[in-house]
């Protein structure tokens, strides 16, 4: 059955115009009566339509029909009784139990039944012929035209069925994802604040250390608040801050901010930093690198070397991560980006995806090198902020 008033009325309106289009175009008459192909969109109207559609498909057939031929009570009895007979017929056209396929065979079915219920009441009410032209013209050619009719209906209603339930899933996916994005995107500070909190338990620890450590775990709970605020109000976003970041500061606080977990892996952090000025969002831009850095230093289990480095050029500035970690396959480095996909055993791959939009969103150009058992390079190229860099003009 079709719910839905607005989807009754284009059902009304469409099997209508089929209606009286058939009744201009007749295919066969003879002295008795005038054939066409009128009953077929009657018929699939109240199948697909419900009785009450069918009720109303009944009364644009009769005043069409008077219009055009004049009034007659035999075919004023055969339209009511066909009305009738599909009404009771739809107790087994029920579409979420039947397949396809019985559906056009019952359609099929009933409307052969039909065509010669039409015929014994036009023979018993007037002195109509049933004839071979008659078999032919009235119940074998409109019998093939609502199979052909039916499975197209079949088809189509499938096809949007298939569009729905795929609709569903991309909704249920995307907050999949969602949820998944804002566990990982909130998991980076609290790890960090866990690292230095963890140092906050070493024994003579200067004062000054102390001070540090807590200024960058506060900090980083800002920034997990600003994620937070960020994915509520993802349907209401604001206009992106936009503003001038120092790219020579920011890396050395990202390599301050990891050094918890750096120590923890053995991993040795060297720092080749050129300054430089860009234009974009500073906490964009330190949720893009902690996320590189960060999967470039749990690559290394065993310890190894990160490398921070900028360089300036002529119209922007390259800023490469490279680790001696395990490296990765030319079909894993095809796959950075994507949402799921990870070479971590726990990994989600959100992170890195998000690095990867919030560099295209500045302008930048991301590229991937590595080898297995070698380790692997992320560059990237940002256009230089020209106003703050007058001698590379």
């Amino acid at each position: 059955m079709i719910h839905g008033w607005y989807t009754r009325l284009a059902t009304l309106v469409s099997f209508s115009i089929a209606i009286i289009l058939c009744m201009l175009s007749p295919i066969y008459h003879n002295q008795y009566c005038v054939h066409d192909l009128r009953m077929i969109p009657f018929v699939l109207g109240i199948l697909y339509g419900g009785p009450y559609t069918g009720l109303a498909l009944l009364a644009v057939l009769l005043v069409s029909r008077t219009m055009m031929y004049s009034w007659s009570i035999v075919a004023f009895v055969i339209y009511v009784v066909i009305f009738l007979m599909t009404v009771f017929g739809m107790k087994w056209f029920k579409f979420d139990r039947l397949s396809s396929r019985k559906k056009i065979i019952f359609s099929v079915f009933l409307f052969t039944i039909h065509s010669i219920v039409a015929a014994l009441i036009a023979k018993a009410m007037t002195v109509f012929v049933i004839d071979e032209s008659y078999l032919i013209n009235f119940i074998l050619l409109p019998s093939l035209g609502m199979l052909i009719l039916t499975y197209i209906c079949e088809t189509l209603l499938k096809q949007i069925q298939i569009k729905q339930a795929l609709v569903k899933i991309e909704k249920m996916e995307v907050l999949a994802q969602l949820a998944a994005s804002i566990s990982h995107e909130v998991k980076n500070p609290l790890t960090v604040i866990k690292g230095f909190l963890r140092l906050l338990h070493q024994e003579n620890l200067p004062i000054g250390k102390k001070e540090q450590y807590l200024t960058i775990a506060s900090s980083e709970l800002n920034r997990a608040e600003d994620i937070i605020n960020d994915y509520l109000t993802f349907a209401r976003p604001d206009p992106e801050q936009v503003e001038d970041i120092a790219i020579a500061e920011q890396l050395h606080k990202l390599a301050d901010m990891v050094e918890p977990l750096s120590n923890q892996q053995s991993v040795l952090v060297h720092k080749d930093i050129q300054e430089a000025m860009i234009v974009g969002n500073t906490r964009n831009f330190q949720q893009a690198f902690l996320n590189i850095i960060k999967n470039a230093i749990e690559s290394m289990p065993k310890g190894g070397t990160l490398t921070i480095h900028s360089m300036v050029q002529k119209g922007g500035v390259t800023i490469t991560i490279t680790d001696t970690g395990t490296g990765m396959t030319p079909l894993q480095q095809a796959r950075l980006g994507e949402p799921y996909f990870s070479t971590k055993e726990k990994g989600t791959g959100l992170g890195l995806m998000v690095s990867y939009r919030i560099i295209e969103a500045m302008r930048g150009v991301i590229t991937v090198e590595s080898r297995v058992g070698k380790g692997t390079s992320f560059q990237i190229i940002f256009p230089m902020d020209q106003r703050k860099n007058p001698s590379f003009n």
